[in-house]
């Protein structure tokens, strides 16, 4: 098993991440936990789904690839403005472009190697395939308007966070169903 504590946000740290989005201020604040946790719901659900249907595949790269993912390993420190990004998703071309620079950065941050690394990245990224082509995407299941003026409502946009919500919550549930079984846990039930 990994020695190591999955460097992704937790459910406590999700209605963080979604005052980072820049539709934030659009959402009600009485709104806000609850998209909070329908997104995180539903990487869970996903999960524990992926879990089961894998038989507990760990190498999420063999989960791709059974899926029919091309992997793109991409062998940069891909960084754009001042944010660094560790993969990407192309669903028209159905691939995954891994940065291993990037990643291997981000491993040796967290103290990870640089394999389990990928296989978490890959995770989160595959929580995205899956919104593409399975469970519709979570950035969408909440609304808010483009443009208001006075009463006036023009225009509807989705909430990018919810998607990244819910790949945290994918990860990180895979991660500990995985350990779950390492340990003989009985809670993994998926």
């Amino acid at each position: 098993m990994p020695d190591y504590t999955l460097p992704f946000p937790g459910r406590e740290l999700a209605e963080q991440e979604l005052s980072y989005d820049p539709c934030y201020a659009k959402i009600p604040p009485e709104d806000r936990p609850g998209i909070v946790d329908a997104a995180w719901k539903k990487g869970e659900a996903a999960a524990r789904r992926v879990f089961k249907e894998s038989g507990g595949e760990r190498d999420f790269l063999q989960i791709a690839e059974k899926s029919g993912l091309k992997i793109c390993m991409q062998d940069v420190d891909y960084v754009v403005g001042r944010q660094r990004y560790f993969s990407d998703y192309l669903s028209g071309k159905n691939e995954i472009n891994l940065y291993l620079k990037s990643i291997a950065l981000w491993a040796e941050q967290n103290h990870m190697t640089i394999r389990d690394a990928q296989n978490v990245i890959l995770s989160h990224e595959y929580f995205h395939v899956l919104e593409c082509t399975k469970i519709g995407l979570t950035s969408r299941e909440y609304q808010v308007p483009m443009l208001r003026i006075g009463a006036l409502k023009i225009g509807s946009t989705g909430i990018r966070a919810l998607s990244e919500i819910g790949a945290h919550a994918f990860a990180r549930t895979y991660y500990e169903l995985i350990q779950q079984e390492e340990n003989g846990d009985e809670r993994t039930t998926v």
